[in-house]
């Protein structure tokens, strides 16, 4: 028979995860609203008083980034999540640079463009083709994965003109109980433009909204607590051999940065 004090014990469990339910649906109702809000009030304004189509574009990527920010210090106002940032100072100077992360989350996106100004990113094609996030992604100037390609010449391009690109190199986000796996043309993207990668690795435990069990029932009882390392600029010249083709080093990069991504590389040691 259960004593008073476990039952007062399993009485707060059960109250304690029903207060995060409501506050995780309310941070999602949140998440619409500001898209809405952005995209249909703030970013006409921005782009009716910027000086030129680049100046709005960076307004707008500034206005989600403010957004972003907001709903993580939400997040942890409200017992949802905790997140730490190992080498913020890496974040503070990355025009021209690319920056790729491994991908556990559905929040992944939220927390990474938080920590920076003016990225542009690359986002799903469902995502562009969405009547309220597609209005925010497109003023923002993101770029939508669609063909390969074209993909990575559109990155190529933007970090040759001192863009800073966000990109989760996987491709979708990390299976339960498998490590990230980085595809080749994130490897040709450094080969090609002669720039930079700076790697995050992102941390989360216990898991939730991955890429099974994503439902908001499925959010685990206690806080999450996210941990964001930013590690040392990784070259093209770290993996690529003058007498190997293309193909060949944009191999040996994918897998070099994917030891990287799931920690089991020097670079990745050593930054943390």
């Amino acid at each position: 028979m259960p004593t008073a004090s476990g039952l007062g014990v399993g009485v707060v469990g059960v109250v304690g995860h029903a207060w995060r339910l409501m506050a995780a649906v309310a941070l999602f109702a949140g998440f619409g609203t500001g898209g809405l809000l952005l995209g249909f009030g703030v970013f006409p304004v921005l782009r009716l008083t910027a000086a030129s189509a680049e100046d709005a574009g960076r307004r707008c990527r500034y206005a989600v980034h403010l957004g972003f920010r907001l709903l993580v210090w939400a997040a942890e106002a409200l017992g949802l999540l905790s997140c730490e940032v190992e080498h913020s100072e890496r974040l503070c100077d990355l025009k021209g640079r690319l920056v790729i992360a491994n991908h556990p989350s559905l929040i992944d996106v939220v927390l990474l463009i938080a920590q920076i100004p003016s990225a542009r990113c690359v986002v799903k094609e469902e995502v562009w083709r969405n009547p309220l996030m597609g209005r925010v992604v497109r003023a923002a100037g993101y770029v939508p994965n669609n063909r390969a390609d074209v993909v990575l010449g559109r990155v190529v391009n933007l970090l040759e003109c001192g863009e800073t690109v966000v990109l989760f190199p996987e491709g979708t986000r990390t299976p339960l109980g498998q490590s990230p796996v980085v595809r080749s043309g994130t490897a040709t993207i450094l080969l090609r433009s002669n720039r930079q990668a700076v790697p995050v690795r992102m941390r989360m435990s216990p898991r939730a909204l991955a890429k099974e069990g994503n439902s908001l029932r499925s959010l685990p009882r206690c806080r999450i607590r996210y941990t964001m390392t930013v590690g040392d600029p990784i070259e093209a010249t770290m993996f690529a051999k003058r007498d190997a083709s293309e193909r060949a080093n944009a191999r040996a990069g994918a897998r070099l940065l994917t030891r990287v991504l799931a920690g089991t590389d020097r670079c990745a040691v050593d930054a943390q």
